[in-house]
């Protein structure tokens, strides 16, 4: 167990050593989706392929420069669980969404579980990647317990390891219930469970935390939330309402916005550079006076139109 201090811990604070991410090429799953598919797999329309893998060449080459990056194909080559998926699934893109990794626990993960049929596979892939890696996963989830690691934000407020948990259509309350029985005290202080707006498809997709105590949230997201403490009991807690009893100020963009344009999926590099997809001037000076960061931005129409923004595409490693 960590002993509590003021040192920061959050995902914006600590950068990665290495970025695990899945380019789409590798499988080529994009190459025969069809518009049949799209509700199944979530996307909002059919992307032009090869404009896709010209704006992930140019995130990966961004994301390159200030982190090392390593793809699936790198560590499953010969894994042909991981080679049908490749195939078959492009959702595997969105990397986020099959494990959680802890800026304080750089040697073990969160295996997730994905409630969509079409991506209750990914967990198992990305855990077989992370454990060839050597690292160990922290708990297992089963029953009611659906958990996409876009629904989860690992921060310290006042040096206490928090998971900030969102539930709605992926995620539910019983995972983050489970996440409290299995992590608490050990590997997390408390968490925080936030309902958001089913709306929005996860809890990046209009909600995230930056330096200087900073919130960028779509307006009217949350609704009821609960926190979990160290002896895991659990209370009902407005989640915004205790982020500004914390200190926090909070920065709101339009939630049509943050959903048609994945405004508030920005992704932390470490010392205070962040990447995102094309933000409005306004909003992009906003955060970056508020936060004190600078703000990348990459172009990703065609990647957004399988509701992903930069966040979801990637998840790192901190060993």
């Amino acid at each position: 167990m960590l002993t509590v201090t003021e040192e920061d811990f959050s995902e914006y604070h600590v950068p990665p050593r290495r970025m695990l991410m899945h380019h789409p090429r590798h499988g080529l799953s994009l190459e025969n989706l069809s518009r049949e598919r799209l509700a199944a797999l979530n996307f909002l329309d059919l992307p032009h392929v090869d404009e896709l893998y010209a704006e992930y060449d140019s995130f990966a080459a961004l994301i390159g420069s200030h982190v090392d990056t390593l793809y699936l194909d790198d560590v499953l080559a010969d894994h042909e669980p991981y080679r049908l998926e490749a195939a078959g699934n492009p959702n595997l893109i969105f990397m986020r969404d099959s494990s959680v990794t802890l800026p304080w626990s750089p040697s073990t993960f969160i295996p997730t579980r994905p409630a969509l049929p079409s991506r209750a596979r990914e967990a198992e892939i990305v855990t077989a990647a992370l454990q060839r890696l050597g690292m160990k996963p922290l708990t297992r989830l089963e029953h009611d317990e659906y958990l996409e690691g876009g629904d989860v934000l690992p921060v310290t407020f006042d040096g206490r390891r928090v998971l900030l948990v969102g539930f709605g259509v992926r995620t539910t309350k019983a995972a983050a219930i489970k996440l409290a029985l299995d992590l608490i005290p050990h590997h997390v202080d408390y968490i925080i469970g936030l309902s958001h707006d089913p709306e929005l498809l996860h809890l990046d997709t209009g909600f995230t935390v930056l330096p200087n105590k900073v919130i960028l949230a779509a307006a009217g997201m949350f609704g009821a939330g609960f926190l979990i403490d160290e002896d895991r009991r659990l209370s009902p807690v407005n989640p915004l309402a205790y982020a500004e009893a914390l200190g926090c100020s909070i920065v709101r963009c339009d939630k049509a916005d943050a959903i048609a344009h994945e405004r508030c999926n920005l992704l932390p590099l470490g010392n205070r550079s962040y990447l995102a997809f094309d933000l409005p001037a306004e909003l992009k000076a906003t955060l970056e006076a508020a936060a004190g960061v600078t703000i990348h931005l990459v172009k990703g129409t065609e990647i957004a139109k399988a509701t992903g923004g930069v966040h979801c595409l990637t998840r790192p490693l901190y060993a």
